[in-house]
């Protein structure tokens, strides 16, 4: 009972400190004279940070998860979820342009819903990385800490992206800096959902296939076009931080793996 209960206050204290990450963002925007160069790099390393997370690390633990599954329809199951999260994310974007156009106050009038899918991603991303954290610890102290610190090193560059497609959706920085940790916080209910709860490998599944479609569609779809969008003259800077998101997270995950 008592080891169990030491282990619920370790998955609670890593989970919370991966979501006060997502304050890294105002420590980099709080000079304002340099907040909009900083904008246009973290935007192409946001970019980079989502389609890295999907390709090497939530498909590969989508794998890995359908083969522990050991069910014939498994791979099918994971596609169907993800076509369901992009699904879900174009329909949404559909009703938020809707009600953009029709019924925005003027307060909500320069929000652009890039912004709060962002927050639905992420927030689900989130949730699956407190998972991961409290399965960790589950197996043992050491490697939750060692997951807690490889998922931190990657959870660094990609709030601090998240920030800033906030900043650059609309928001403010207040309201940016709220509904980040809000969406931080997230982490931290995963993290106690699967300590309790988290038993059902086929609601991991789902999760993370959910996630993995969320991440897609917002750097495909939203991200990506943004950039093409962009003064010429930054591509080169554009690409320099693209790749460096790549590596970032490429090598957050070898760490992990080790």
């Amino acid at each position: 009972m008592l080891e169990n209960m030491v282990t619920l206050l370790n998955i609670i204290i890593a989970t919370l400190f991966v979501s006060l990450l997502s304050f890294a963002g105002l420590f980099i925007f709080s000079q304002k004279a340099k907040a909009q160069k900083i904008m246009e790099a973290t935007i192409s390393l946001a970019a980079a940070v989502l389609l890295a997370n999907v390709f090497f690390e939530l498909l590969p633990e989508l794998m890995s998860m359908s083969q522990a599954q050991n069910q014939n329809d498994a791979f099918q199951t994971v596609s169907a979820w993800i076509l369901v999260s992009i699904i879900l994310f174009i329909l949404a974007e559909k009703y938020l342009h809707w009600h953009h156009c029709h019924h925005h106050h003027d307060s909500e009038k320069n929000i652009h819903p890039m912004g709060y899918n962002v927050l639905i991603g992420d927030g689900l991303h989130n949730f699956v990385d407190g998972m991961v954290i409290a399965s960790s610890f589950m197996l043992g102290t050491n490697i939750g800490l060692i997951t807690t610190v490889a998922i931190a090193l990657h959870e660094i560059p990609q709030e601090v992206g998240d920030f800033s497609l906030l900043l650059h959706a609309g928001f403010n920085r207040t309201k940016a800096l709220i509904f980040n940790f809000i969406s931080g916080m997230l982490a931290v209910l995963g993290g106690i959902s699967a300590f309790f709860y988290g038993q059902s490998a086929s609601h991991q599944l789902a999760l993370t296939a959910l996630a993995t479609g969320s991440f897609l569609y917002i750097s495909l779809s939203d991200i990506i076009p943004r950039l093409h969008q962009q003064n010429s003259k930054h591509y080169l800077q554009q690409l320099i931080w693209f790749f460096i998101g790549l590596v970032i997270v490429f090598l957050a995950n070898r760490f992990f793996h080790e």
